[in-house]
């Protein structure tokens, strides 16, 4: 059975831009929902600001 690949984003704080933290997604799941519809209005805490803020994400390079 062929496995789909994962994409490795990094989290940024929209308010601070500091990173907090990575998440792997699949392009699209089962039923044909994309990452971005998976991610949209995702909150983290900042521990600067110290609140939840949210978040914007960004690919991060994969291994060679």
């Amino acid at each position: 059975m062929a496995r789909g690949k994962r994409l490795s984003f990094g989290m940024y704080s929209s308010e601070t831009n500091i990173r907090l933290g990575t998440i792997k997604l699949h392009k699209q799941d089962k039923m044909g929902k994309s990452w971005k519809e998976h991610v949209a209005g995702m909150k983290k805490y900042d521990p600067v600001v110290r609140h939840r803020v949210e978040v914007k994400f960004k690919e991060e390079k994969h291994s060679s």
